[in-house]
């Protein structure tokens, strides 16, 4: 029995508690959330059903475990294994390809994989989610591997064709919202592996020439019109009003005012996917600017936690681990706030932790695990009581 005690002092000592509380929170917050969404009137338009909250219930419970496995697993040893697991990452995301399908009312977004489990329908997962994490940890070997060498011409390229792989590939299956974060992942992980700043005030040069090149060759015709909406012109052609979700959810915003109309208000307002990408605005809607200004605040301490983690760490590697998930976590939920907000047009990118979605969540707290392995495993030992000034 002392030795049980023991261990789990030890336990309790090395779990750095200022990352998994808020993710455990935010989760928690999401599951209440769609509970609130799936009583409402908008039951069968927002295409949400009991299984989704169970299996975003099953996601958090199984997240914890791993994130808290991975932890205890030294991230050195993780990153020097990445033959044994980045491969697979691929080539499960590739099968989407040949044997990928679509949600309920999306046929253009075959993303996903049926995992078959006996006695029920199977069990759908994103394997793109997953990628993300590969490519955090296969660019982290990458910059640690070449570090004296980092800046050279020749080196500066091979970043970009290592990154250009998932982006391309995501691309391919119509994925702009996620292929922007892998670039945004790209670019957090290269400003902390040290890039020199002439090669960022060159990049910053090509960005009208490559802002062109998107818009001619890369982004849809509803795309476009989405960038085009948000600046207030709309489509020539006299196709779909791309502003018809944000002014939904610009309404939803202002209706919630203060403290909200409560999460299970049996008529909220309705914003088409209010369970995913759009679920700041029920945030808004139920729980009011306070509401909204509580979830900021905790994404907000949970990414200055990451950036503490990230600049305690005693090597270039766990640096760079945490500045790519700083940015899946906290500049994917940036992105999305300011979407839903009409700041940014429609991408398609979900709130972390909360959004809708088992592999989200999952992948997320595999996240989370990673920068508690670098805190836990750094050399710079990161004290829990420093992370607040003084």
């Amino acid at each position: 029995m002392k030795t049980l005690r023991r261990a789990w002092r030890l336990f309790w000592d090395r779990t750095d508690w200022l990352l998994m509380l808020p993710s455990v929170g935010l989760s928690g917050l999401g599951i209440v959330l769609m509970m609130g969404l799936y009583q409402s009137q908008h039951i069968g338009i927002l295409r949400l059903t009991r299984s989704n909250i169970v299996n975003q219930g099953a996601a958090l419970a199984l997240g914890i475990v791993l994130a808290l496995i991975l932890a205890n697993i030294n991230y050195r040893a993780l990153v020097d294994k990445w033959a044994l697991y980045v491969p697979a990452a691929y080539l499960v995301f590739l099968a989407t390809f040949l044997w990928g399908v679509a949600p309920p009312g999306r046929p253009d977004a075959i993303r996903w994989l049926i995992v078959p489990i006996p006695g029920t329908t199977g069990v759908s997962i994103q394997p793109s989610e997953f990628l993300k994490l590969a490519f955090i940890i296969t660019f982290a070997f990458h910059a640690y591997k070449t570090q004296e060498r980092f800046n050279r011409p020749l080196n500066i390229i091979l970043m970009l064709i290592h990154a250009a792989v998932p982006v391309v590939l995501v691309q391919l299956q119509g994925d702009s919202g996620t292929a922007l974060m892998f670039a945004v992942i790209f670019l957090s992980m290269m400003f902390v592996a040290g890039i020199k700043w002439y090669y960022m005030a060159g990049a910053v040069a090509t960005v009208p020439a490559v802002a062109y090149i998107l818009w001619e060759f890369v982004l849809s015709e509803m795309q476009q019109n989405r960038v085009l909406g948000l600046l207030g012109q709309a489509p020539a052609d006299g196709s779909a009003d791309p502003t018809f979700q944000p002014r939904l959810a610009a309404a939803a915003i202002a209706g919630g005012g203060m403290t909200g109309n409560g999460i299970f208000n049996p008529s909220p307002a309705y914003v088409p996917e209010m369970h995913n990408d759009f679920i700041f605005a029920f945030i808004a809607d139920s729980l009011g600017f306070l509401g909204c200004a509580a979830v900021i605040a905790v994404i907000t301490a949970l990414g200055a936690r990451i950036l503490f983690v990230c600049g305690a760490a005693g090597e270039k590697q766990g640096q760079v681990i945490c500045a790519g998930v700083f940015a899946m976590i906290f500049g994917q939920s940036a992105l999305n706030i300011c979407m839903v907000m009409s700041l940014l047009p429609v991408i398609g990118n979900s709130l972390p932790f909360i959004s809708s979605g088992g592999s989200f969540v999952l992948a997320n707290f595999l996240g989370i695990g990673l920068v508690m392995s670098v805190h836990k495993h750094t050399k710079k030992r990161v004290k829990t009581e420093s992370f607040l000034p003084g």
